[in-house]
C-alpha cells in the first residue's frame, strides 16, 4: 500500500499515517521553516481536523542520521499540556526520497513574540516567569523520561490561543546535536548552546549533555525574554562560541536583582554549578518573585542561623 500519494490535477498530497490518511497542499504558505525541514498547514481527511505537516528538506531526506532523527521526533509519543503531541511520520522508502512527520496543530505566536506584546506591563516580569515555568514543567516531563530537548530557544516555545505554553521541536531529542549544522564542530543553536555543546572533555573528563543542558539553554532564552536581546550573538559565529565558553550574563536593569541571580546559577559554564533539575530551577523563580518577608522574621532567621 502506497503511503503517500498524489492525484493527477489534485494540489494535495496525500500522506497515510497511523491508519488514517492526511493531507496538506505544498504550494500553499508554510507555517514555519527550520534547518531539517518545512511546516505546512494540513488536515486529517476524516474530519478535517488541522494538523501540521513537516516535510524534511530534500538536501537532507537521504541521510541516514536526519532520517533517524525524523523518525524518532515523530515516536515521541508524549502527552503533556506543554507538548505538542506527535500523531507520526511516513515515507516513500525506507532509506531515500521525501519524509514527513505528521503532529497536532498549535494555533498560537513564538514566546518572544508573546513578550513584546506586553513589554510596557507591570506585569511583564511575572508573565514571562509563568511561561518559563510551563517549560520547566514540560522538561521535568520529559527528563523523567530520559529524553534531553537539546535545542531551547524562543523559536521552539509556543504560546497557544495567548494562555498555553507548548515546547516544540523534540526532534534533536536524544541526539547528538541540536538542529542547525555548525561549521565549528558541533550541531546546535550557538546563540543559546551550553558549552559542554562545543566540548569533548572538560577538566580531563568526558563531558555530558544532560538536564543541565536544557536548564543552561533556557536560561539564556529566559535572559532574553526579559531584556529584548540575546546576551551572546555576536557578528560571528566563532565569537558566539567563545562568549558562551567564557563569558557570564550582564546585569540588566530590566531584570530583579533576585532574578538575575538566578539567571546566573542557571547559566553557570560549569554543569555541577548549575540547577541539576527543572522542578529546581522552577522553584528559585518562584522564590525569586515571592515578597521580600519582614525585617523581625529575617533577624530571627539569621539569629538561627548564626
Amino acid at each position: 500500500m502506497q503511503t503517500v500519494v498524489q492525484r493527477p490535477n489534485d494540489p494535495y498530497i496525500y500522506l497515510y499515517v497511523m491508519g488514517e490518511w492526511y493531507c496538506y497542499n505544498p504550494m500553499e504558505a508554510l507555517l514555519g521553516s527550520g534547518a531539517m525541514g518545512d511546516v505546512y498547514r494540513g488536515y486529517r481527511c476524516s474530519n478535517g481536523a488541522l494538523v501540521a505537516i513537516k516535510k524534511v528538506k530534500d538536501a537532507y531526506a537521504n541521510n541516514k542520521m536526519i532520517r533517524e532523527r525524523a523518525r524518532q521526533e515523530a515516536s515521541l509519543a508524549f502527552r503533556h499540556p506543554n507538548l505538542v503531541e506527535m500523531v507520526g511520520y511516513c515515507e516513500y522508502a525506507p532509506d531515500s526520497g521525501p519524509i514527513f512527520i505528521v503532529s497536532h496543530f498549535v494555533q498560537g505566536e513564538d514566546i518572544d513574540k508573546y513578550a513584546k506584546s506586553f513589554e510596557n506591563s507591570p506585569l511583564r516580569v511575572e508573565k514571562i516567569c509563568n511561561a518559563i515555568c510551563s517549560v520547566l514543567d514540560a522538561l521535568d516531563y520529559v527528563h523523567s523520561r530520559g529524553v534531553i530537548h537539546r535545542d531551547i530557544k524562543p523559536s521552539n516555545i509556543m504560546i497557544e490561543n495567548g494562555s498555553n505554553v507548548r515546547l516544540m521541536d523534540l526532534g534533536i531529542a536524544r541526539m547528538n546535536g541540536g538542529n542547525k549544522f555548525s561549521s565549528y564542530g558541533f550541531i546546535g543553536t550557538p546563540e543559546y548552546s551550553a558549552p559542554e555543546q562545543m566540548l569533548r572533555e572538560q577538566n580531563g573528563a568526558n563531558v555530558q549533555i544532560n538536564a543541565t543542558t536544557d536548564i543552561y539553554e533556557l536560561g539564556i532564552t529566559f535572559y532574553e525574554l526579559l531584556v529584548g536581546k540575546n546576551p551572546m550573538s555576536c557578528s560571528s559565529e566563532a565569537e558566539t562560541l567563545t562568549k558562551q565558553m567564557k563569558s557570564q550574563l550582564p546585569a540588566s536593569e530590566k531584570i530583579p536583582h533576585k532574578l538575575m541571580r538566578v539567571i546566573w546559577k542557571a547559566t553557570e559554564k560549569e554543569q555541577s554549578k548549575r540547577y541539576q533539575t527543572a522542578l529546581d530551577f522552577k522553584r528559585a523563580i518562584q522564590d525569586a518573585l515571592a515578597p521580600d518577608p519582614p525585617l523581625s522574621e529575617r533577624i530571627s532567621d539569621w539569629i538561627q542561623e548564626h
